[in-house]
């Protein structure tokens, strides 16, 4: 997954980013700086940690609006 599919995600699940930060334990000045775009850098655990995140959301998501 891309850093605009990441982004997209993210704002698709409307999730904050203390939400991200509390659920992965990446710093938050970390999260804030990635998706507002002031960063494509992301540490190579920190990006799988939140990528997980997002998809494990996103799957939650769909089984709520199936229910």
């Amino acid at each position: 997954m891309d850093n605009q599919e990441l982004r997209r995600l993210k704002e698709q699940l409307g999730l904050i980013d203390y939400k991200i930060n509390y659920k992965t334990g990446v710093r938050l000045g970390v999260i804030e700086d990635f998706f507002a775009g002031r960063t494509e850098e992301l540490d190579a655990g920190d990006r799988r940690k939140i990528e997980e995140l997002l998809l494990a959301e996103a799957r939650r998501a769909g089984k709520e609006k199936k229910a």
